[in-house]
């Protein structure tokens, strides 16, 4: 009765949230027991940016192994689950690759049971809602928590302070459960939510300074706002810079205060903890825990280096320049000061590693982190990280022959690759229900659910007709599918029998958008001179 009426005369945003409500209710007491679990062993956090972890509804539904039944129970009182899922908002807490990846490891990780948590930004809004109007791309805000937030609990009781030059700020964290398949283990998102020491200055409201009466509030809840704010101007760029920082500091000041609850010194800590950066935009996390420990904590300066860079990992994601992020010094100056110290010493400190290694003073700039009045944060991350890798073959090598070369010269045991992987508990389960029948059924089993290698076992139909028809019949339907939702949504009808040439991506120059409108362009020309082209009806998608 969360509502205050019988379920069936909910709305199904309202039915959303009290059956999510009844679903954490079995969610909690495993949830706790798993954290009393990974306390007391090596843990892993992962801290990212970014996390696109889809409907939390379907996705827990999934990993209890509840899903057929809760659609059963709902269907015996002509409620369509399809209708209840569809209205929860999906948070968009993230653009692309780096954000599903992020989702992936942690779901992969609770399902193999391993303790991994991930640390975050809880923006009030996604990325944006895309709208067209007369052609032109109009960009709304995303308000993911409109109907309520019934995974995430708020933690007030565990708020830590962030210290900026000028300012303090509360985090206050938000836990969100990541149930493993079969609900074996549950890990932990956690994003931070910013908020004012002070939310209303009554005096200045009485005054009728009305805007200086919430100006401090305005002004913490603006670095959780969204994601990536526009950084055109100088004003951006620091918001951005002041996210990084929030979260980073936030998230280790709460691994530290869970570490010393079971030990005095930190002589184990990089033996228990490790934390992987996921992208250059948590790198300010390195200096970050070097203050943490050598300020806070009293531990030597070296001693606190050795911690360090035993600690951490760093995932390259792209050789582009611009996502090898580089931030002015004067920024560190502004905002966070100490940590621009701390980065100068940890600068010297490469500096003479260089001298030792015999390394060409004249080539000292191919490392420098502090170089030209920036700040290099992926050569703060080689540097201060066990290992660093690519997320593919390929990638990895251009990496260690090119882009950074010098830095394979001097540590080629950091680097490494690790393949970006795919669940298939999202991208098969969840997403194409009739597959994933198909394939237990010829598998014999659901363990490919758990296990990906068993779809080796479905090699042997590649030639089976039968086996081959009952595919295409699937993939018919779920182009039907598609069709109807884009009827529904856009209000253009598709052939479903033509090639769907499906491009989803964020528009920039290197996702090669360009590319494709060429080949559409100089498909269209073909066919303009010969209109008798024997060719297949393609709808291409953007």
């Amino acid at each position: 009765m969360t509502f205050g009426c019988d379920f069936k005369n909910l709305l199904d945003s309202e039915k959303y949230i009290a059956l999510s409500k009844a679903l954490m209710e079995s969610v909690l007491p495993l949830w706790e027991e798993s954290r009393e679990k990974s306390s007391k062993n090596r843990r892993a956090f992962y801290f990212s940016s970014e996390y696109l972890m889809g409907r939390f509804l379907d996705n827990n539904l999934i990993g209890m192994g509840a899903k057929e039944k809760v659609v059963e129970i709902l269907k015996s009182e002509d409620i369509n689950y399809s209708d209840i899922e569809e209205s929860e908002e999906d948070p968009a807490l993230g653009n692309g690759g780096l954000g599903r990846l992020a989702a992936c490891f942690l779901d992969s990780a609770a399902t193999l049971g391993y303790p991994l948590d991930g640390y975050g930004i809880r923006y009030d809004f996604g990325l944006f809602k895309q709208e067209f109007v007369d052609g032109e791309q109009v960009e709304k805000a995303d308000n993911w928590t409109k109907y309520g937030d019934p995974w995430g609990i708020r933690k007030i009781s565990e708020t830590v302070r962030v210290t900026f030059r000028d300012t303090e700020i509360n985090a206050v964290p938000y836990d969100y459960p990541v149930v493993g398949y079969n609900h074996k283990l549950i890990n932990t998102l956690r994003l931070w939510k910013a908020e004012p020491l002070v939310e209303f200055d009554f005096q200045a409201f009485n005054d009728q300074q009305y805007a200086l009466a919430v100006r401090e509030k305005n002004q913490a809840e603006n670095i959780a706002k969204v994601l990536y704010p526009n950084d055109s101007y100088e004003e951006g760029k620091k918001l951005r810079l002041k996210q990084q920082y929030f979260f980073v500091s936030a998230s280790l000041q709460d691994i530290i205060r869970n570490y010393k609850k079971n030990h005095s010194d930190f002589s184990e800590f990089h033996k228990l903890f490790s934390i992987q950066l996921n992208d250059t935009h948590p790198a300010v996390a390195i200096p970050e825990l070097m203050r943490l420990l050598v300020d806070n904590e009293e531990v030597v300066f070296e001693d606190a280096w050795e911690i360090v860079k035993k600690t951490f990992g760093y995932t390259n994601h792209t050789l582009l320049a611009e996502a090898l992020e580089e931030w002015p010094v004067r920024y560190y100056e502004e905002l966070i000061p100490r940590i621009y110290e701390i980065i100068q010493k940890i600068n010297l400190m490469l500096l003479i590693d260089l001298n030792n290694m015999g390394i060409n003073k004249n080539e000292f700039y191919k490392y420098e982190i502090i170089h030209y009045g920036n700040i290099r944060m992926a050569f703060l991350s080689i540097y201060g990280s066990k290992s660093v890798n690519g997320v593919a073959r390929l990638h990895t090598d251009l990496l260690i022959n090119q882009e950074l070369k010098d830095w394979y010269k001097i540590y080629p045991e950091k680097f490494n690759n690790k393949t970006n992987g795919i669940t298939q508990r999202r991208w098969l389960l969840q997403s194409n229900p009739e597959l994933s029948e198909l394939v237990t059924e010829l598998l014999g089993s659901d363990k490919w659910i758990r296990k990906l290698d068993e779809l080796k076992g479905l090699e042997k139909y590649s030639e089976d007709k039968d086996v081959l028809d009952r595919f295409l019949e699937i993939k018919k339907l779920k182009k039907d599918q598609l069709s109807d939702y884009v009827l529904e949504v856009e209000g253009i009808k598709i052939d479903s029998d033509s090639i769907f040439d499906v491009q989803i991506k964020r528009i920039h120059e290197y996702k090669r958008q360009l590319l494709n409108a060429l080949h559409i362009m100089f498909l269209y020309f073909e066919l303009k001179e010969n209109p008798d082209l024997d060719i297949v009806p393609r709808t291409f998608i953007f």
